[in-house]
C-alpha cells in the first residue's frame, strides 16, 4: 500500500487540528499531532500547511455556490474620516462615490466564466 503524504494526513486531520487551535498554541498542535497521530510536523510547516489548506477551501467555497441564481452586487458609498488622535477635528475626509461608472457590475455570463475558470485552476491543482 502507498503511504500517504503529510499533506494528506494533514487534510483528514483538519477538523482536529482546528480543534487543537481553539486550545492550543501553533507549538503544542505539533506535538500532540506528532504523538497521538504520528504526524510529525514542524511549526513552520503546520503553519503553511493551515495557509494552503484553507486557501483551498475559499477557493472551492466560491467554486461550488450555486451559479444558476442570480447575483446582485450592490454598490454603497462609503465615507472615511481620518482624526488626528490628539484632537477630534477631522483631518481628511473622502467620500467613495457609488454611482461612479468606472466599477460596473458583471454580467451573469461573465461570473460564470470566471466560475468556469476557478473550477478549472482547482481541477489542475489537484492534479
Amino acid at each position: 500500500m502507498a503511504t500517504r503524504t503529510k499533506f494528506s494526513k494533514f487534510r483528514s486531520l483538519y477538523e482536529v487540528i482546528e480543534g487543537l487551535l481553539d486550545t492550543y498554541t501553533h507549538e503544542g498542535v505539533v506535538e500532540i499531532l506528532a504523538e497521538s497521530h504520528d504526524l510529525d510536523l514542524s511549526v513552520s510547516t503546520l503553519r503553511s500547511y493551515l495557509y494552503r489548506y484553507k486557501k483551498r477551501l475559499k477557493v472551492l467555497s466560491v467554486a461550488t455556490e450555486d451559479s444558476s441564481r442570480q447575483v446582485e452586487i450592490k454598490q454603497k458609498a462609503v465615507k472615511q474620516i481620518v482624526v488626528d488622535l490628539r484632537g477630534s477635528d477631522p483631518i481628511q475626509e473622502d467620500d467613495t462615490d457609488s454611482e461612479d461608472d468606472s466599477d460596473k457590475a458583471l454580467t451573469a455570463e461573465e461570473l460564470q466564466a470566471a466560475l468556469d475558470e476557478m473550477k478549472r485552476q482547482v481541477e489542475a491543482e489537484r492534479k
